[in-house]
């Protein structure tokens, strides 16, 4: 599921599914608003979170949880 293999291809792994929310258009929002542009995309909200985990621990991210917000660096 994180890393494709000869079971997961490429689109279905976690490491192709974070490019997608990289390449949402935004500077700044909400996080649900994010899973809502992006749902079609992620078979399940786990996906989706194991996708902005990586990108918060390779730094592309920053989260605002005053806000709740997603900022991309």
């Amino acid at each position: 599921m994180i890393t494709p293999s000869k079971s997961i291809s490429i689109q279905d792994s976690i490491l192709y599914k974070m490019t997608i929310i990289l390449e949402t258009d935004f500077n700044e929002i909400n996080i649900t608003d994010l899973y809502k542009k992006t749902l079609s995309n992620f078979s399940s909200l786990d996906e989706f979170v194991y996708s902005l985990d990586f990108l918060f621990i390779l730094e592309k991210i920053m989260l605002n949880p005053a806000n709740g917000t997603v900022i991309k660096c």
